[in-house]
Order: structure tokens, then sequence, then C-alpha cells
């Protein structure tokens, strides 16, 4: 049964350790990781024609199963859900490179199964800091716990497990994916208060040119996109225990650092209209993991879906994103965590 649970970020650690008994059981916590979700956009008008029908209800219908199953279920909300009308960005040639997605398609998540969603990425401030409190607002209406804003972090308890969840991007008013000391203090503090630290990050540059995982920071389209690599070994090392990542719209490598999981980015999930799924763009996978009660990885799946069919996930037989993410994990680490691997079938 999962509980959610007040969380503030502290910047301190008192050394009393983390809070689970030495001597109880390790119980293990199942985690489904996904994407970018992005139910679809009212803003401009003209957009209001390509909303989804039925209100949206067939979107999550093929993944829900598998994300109620889980202890935890997270994603990345790219943009807000809001009736804000100020828009904070400028449409260029009539493309609107912004998210508002109405208040009717937000039962969608809950239903669907998500636990906890992230708003640090480049849309949490399309229509501003209304947008942004008001869409908090309406997670908390639906139980579903967010993370992502300077001073948000997001925490639930599951069977007597503490698990905290912190969100982060290169964006104003976010976590900052840049300042990887004060993340890595974030983190720290966590750990100290948590059993299980998941850190979720949007960074990289986007696009299929940009599928693998480069050493040194990475820009686009003149922005610091983060150093990746650099910022997830270094939550690792300040206690992560899950470390996942999106913005590159495309699916990226898996890495084990420390024996702890990195997902550099799991691409696209649930886009409808707005955003590119053609090729790689459109493949969603579903990142499935069980840990123990101290986050040690036991077990973990790849579940392939795709978006080029419907703009949202549809199960592929192909399994085109789990064999993809292999093949990035081997070019770019060396390697891929075969032994943890599971293939079942969907």
């Amino acid at each position: 049964m999962k509980t959610l649970i007040l969380c503030c970020a502290v910047f301190c650690c008192s050394g009393i350790g983390k809070p689970a008994d030495a001597d109880s059981p390790s119980r293990p916590v199942t985690f489904a990781l996904v994407g970018d979700i992005m139910l679809g956009s009212d803003y401009p008008d003209s957009l209001r024609k390509k909303l989804p029908y039925s209100e949206g209800r067939l979107l999550l219908q093929h993944v829900k199963d598998i994300l109620s199953s889980a202890d935890v279920a997270i994603g990345n909300l790219e943009g807000p859900i809001t009736l804000a009308d100020s828009c904070t960005k400028i449409l260029e040639d009539s493309i609107a490179y912004a998210f508002r997605m109405p208040l009717y398609l937000a039962p969608r998540l809950s239903e669907a199964g998500f636990d906890v969603l992230t708003t640090a990425n480049n849309h949490a401030n399309d229509f501003g800091t209304e947008g942004r409190y008001e869409t908090e607002s309406i997670l908390d209406s639906l139980g579903i716990a967010h993370t992502g804003r300077l001073g948000d972090t997001a925490a639930l308890e599951v069977r007597g497990t503490k698990i905290a969840v912190a969100g982060f991007s290169p964006n104003t008013g976010n976590h900052s994916l840049i300042d990887i000391d004060r993340a890595s203090a974030l983190i720290e503090s966590l750990d100290c208060r948590f059993d299980i630290v998941v850190a979720t990050f949007h960074g990289g540059a986007e696009g299929e040119d940009y599928m693998h995982v480069p050493r040194g920071t990475e820009c686009f389209l003149s922005e610091n996109r983060g150093d990746v690599r650099r910022f997830a070994h270094r939550a690792v090392d300040a206690g992560a225990d899950v470390v996942f990542g999106h913005g590159p719209h495309v699916p990226r490598g898996i890495e084990l650092y420390h024996g702890k999981i990195i997902a550099y980015s799991l691409g696209n999930f649930c886009t409808w209209f707005g955003l590119n799924v053609r090729g790689f763009n459109g493949l969603s996978p579903l990142l499935r993991i069980e840990v123990t009660g101290e986050g040690e990885l036991r077990h973990m799946q790849i579940l392939s879906f795709e978006q080029q069919s419907y703009h949202y996930p549809v199960p592929d037989p192909e399994k085109r994103a789990e064999k993809l993410m292999i093949e990035l994990s081997v070019s770019d680490f060396g390697t891929f965590p075969h032994k943890f691997l599971e293939r079942m079938s969907q």
C-alpha cells in the first residue's frame, strides 16, 4: 500500500542514518519509470481540434495495468495542466513551442496509476507561476505526488519503506541539473532520511542525432542542457539508488554505476501531437525495476511501446526500444547489465 508523506528540501544531514531498521528483512519495491507525458494541448486555439477524443481515455489504456501494478510509477509531465492564459513563450512562424493541457485530461494520470510526476523541465513554466502552481494543486487533488520546482520533492511510503523522489533540470525555477554540488547536497540530505532515493532529470540535447551519451556538457539551441553523465554519477555518489532521465525525446542507454541503475533517457512516452514521434522519437520504453528495501537492484525489464501509430503508447511486438537501449548501452558504456534483465511478455 502506498502512502504519500510530506517532504521538503533540507540541505543538511544529522548523521542519524537511514530510518530503516537494520535487523528488518529487505522488502522489494517495484518501480515503473517512463519519459515525457503530454496528454494534449489547447494552446494556441488552432491546436484544439487536435485534442484527444473521448477525453483522452484511450491514451494510457495499454500501459495502465503495468503502471498500476508497480509500487511506484513515475513520469515526466511535459507542461502545465492549467486554465492560465498568459503564455511565457513566443510563437515562431505560428508554431507553438508551449503546451497547456486542459484540466479534464488530468484524471487520466491518476487512473493510469501514476504516483509521482516531475515538473522539472523546459515546459513547466510555459504559463508562468500561475500555471505551475495550478498544476501542482491539481496533482495534489488527484493524490499524485510531484517534484521539480525549487524546494519541491516528493515522498511516499510503501509497506514501511520510505521513498523520496527529486526532479532536476537546467531550467530556471527547478532543482538545478547544472549546479551539481547543490544537487548532490539535496540528494545527500534525502538519503539521510529515506530508504530509497530516486533522482530524475530532464537534460541532454534533443533528437536522433543525440542518442549517445557524451562526456561533458551538452548544448542544444544555444542552451546548456547539462553534463548528464557527471550529474548521474554524482547523484549516485550522494546516495541516489535509482537515476533516470528524459528530455532528448529519444531513448538512451543504461549504465550500472556502483551497482545503481542509471537510465539516461526514456524518451517520449505519451505525447499527443505537438511532439515529433517519427522514427526513434516514437519509441516509448517503460522501465520496470525491482529494488530491495535498501535500494539494491534486483531485476529490470525494458517494456517496448511505440507511438508512431496513434500518438500514444501501444505495445511493440518487435521490441525495438529494448533492442535499441541495449545496443546504446554497449556502445556508450561498454556493457549492458544483462544479469538483471528479465524478458517477460507484456
